[in-house]
């Protein structure tokens, strides 16, 4: 499999080069590019979340554990004493950073259901509902939004796949075809409820179709198809 940093630099670069005509297009302004750019490397170190040794699922845990704690506490503020909200928001981060990391990883299996294309696309539904109802983005960027946290998950699935071909060395690796999958064979269960909430969410959550028709027609100008 490919490293972080390979996953990192790749999923930028991709990412960028994506980018660069939508912004010439004057479709999306800068501060939208570097959004996009910066969920390109998201969605390119997501489908890791999976492993026990992977950097990104400390960066993500520990992020979770400092942040969400403070957010809940926000709310509660104006009951409870700043001595107390700093005791009970590093108890709680602790809890979690320990806790739930080792649930995580002991409910999950490198390379099963999160190095899916379905995961992919529920990761990129829940980025264009979190944009337009919660972050207040309009619709249209709301949609590019998911469809480059989509890109960016793609571009892990691809290059981990490139790597199992050992392409320089002539040699194919066991683990050729455990990457880039509709579905983990060792998890059906599993995967049948990730079709079934990936489809409940396409129909429940709006999607902005002049997306795609704006993608296509930009990709024959620059003669990409």
């Amino acid at each position: 499999m490919a490293t972080f940093e390979q996953h990192v630099n790749i999923a930028v670069i991709i990412t960028g080069i994506t980018i660069a005509p939508i912004y010439a297009s004057g479709v999306i302004s800068t501060s939208e590019a570097f959004v996009l750019l910066t969920l390109g490397l998201i969605g390119g170190i997501l489908p890791d979340l999976d492993s026990d040794t992977s950097k990104a699922v400390q960066i993500a845990f520990k992020i979770m554990s400092t942040f969400l704690p403070l957010l809940l506490l926000l709310s509660t503020s104006e009951t409870l004493p700043l001595v107390d909200m700093v005791v009970i928001w590093l108890i709680s981060g602790v809890i979690l950073q320990i806790i739930f990391t080792k649930l995580f990883l002991n409910f999950t299996t490198h390379r099963g259901i999160f190095h899916t294309i379905p995961m992919g696309i529920l990761f990129g539904l829940l980025i264009i509902s979190l944009f337009e109802n919660y972050l207040n983005y309009n619709l249209y960027f709301a949609t590019l939004a998911g469809i480059f946290l989509f890109l960016g998950f793609n571009i892990h699935l691809l290059l981990d796949e490139f790597i199992s071909l050992n392409a320089f060395g002539m040699k194919v690796k066991k683990s050729l075809g455990t990457a880039f999958k509709l579905y983990d064979k060792n998890n059906i269960v599993g995967t049948i409820i990730l079709y079934i909430i990936t489809a409940v969410l396409f129909i429940l959550i709006d999607i902005d179709e002049k997306v795609f028709t704006d993608l296509y027609d930009l990709s024959k100008v620059i003669k990409l198809f």
